[in-house]
């Protein structure tokens, strides 16, 4: 689960650095938007979940 959260925050990275970067097209505009927050909420869930059972294995 750590490192699909890993993964996430590199996709993140690029798709906001290529989104801005790059020449804009209008009609893709508002679902890149969409996708890249929707990775964003998927990264911290995943890390949530992934670090969530590790702290609660050291406790038991």
């Amino acid at each position: 689960m750590k490192w699909f959260g890993w993964i996430n925050v590199v996709a993140i990275i690029l798709g906001f650095w290529v989104f801005y970067g790059a020449a804009s097209v209008a009609v893709l505009a508002g679902w890149f938007t969409a996708v890249n927050w929707v990775n964003v909420v998927l990264a911290i869930i995943q890390f949530y979940l992934a670090y969530r059972k590790v702290g609660a294995a050291h406790h038991a």
